[in-house]
């Protein structure tokens, strides 16, 4: 059992900012070689929330870097569940502007792939989406893909990737944006 504790109002310099970074990272999952743990023996909540170790890839591959438009990315925590089975989802929802090659690329080769992303929120705390055994996947696009109907419209590609978790951690490790050897 976890040792509980008091919980005040712990807003590092008064921060608090809603709201993702304006980039996310991405790769393949059957690339990834080791993911953090999630804690064996939990003595207090901080560990109880915290994965352990490293995120790292297999020989030659590495995580990628994707921008997305300023105010239109969201990290969201879903519980879900019976009585006795509660669980959480998470979502990822984001914008890339445009239609280039690159970013036409990405949906047709990630569409019916199993991914992981690092996701980073305003406060900079990381939360890993995937793990050995649950992959990121992706699930729609909530704001379309397209020209849009008018020249104010947005062009661009919306993405929902989700990922399903018996509970919720942040991730202290770096981020393998080099190939691993």
């Amino acid at each position: 059992m976890i040792d509980f504790t008091d919980i005040d109002k712990n807003l590092p310099n008064g921060e608090n900012m809603g709201g993702i970074a304006q980039k996310v990272y991405f790769g393949y999952h059957a690339d990834v070689a080791t993911f953090p743990t999630k804690p064996a023996t939990p003595l207090t909540l901080e560990t109880a929330s915290t994965l352990t170790g490293e995120l790292i890839m297999k020989s030659g591959k590495r995580m990628f870097e994707m921008y997305l438009t300023d105010d239109t990315g969201e990290f969201k925590i879903e519980p879900v569940g019976e009585v006795d089975g509660k669980s959480f989802v998470e979502h990822l929802t984001l914008f890339h502007p445009g239609l280039q090659s690159k970013i036409r690329g990405f949906i047709n080769a990630a569409k019916n792939q199993n991914l992981v992303f690092v996701v980073v929120d305003n406060d900079g705390q990381k939360y890993v989406m995937g793990d050995a055994l649950h992959p990121a996947i992706y699930t729609g696009s909530p704001d379309g893909l397209g020209t849009g109907k008018d020249a104010a419209a947005r062009k661009g590609m919306s993405f929902e990737f989700t990922y399903k978790t018996s509970n919720i951690y942040a991730y202290t490790g770096n981020i393998p944006l080099t190939a691993a050897v």
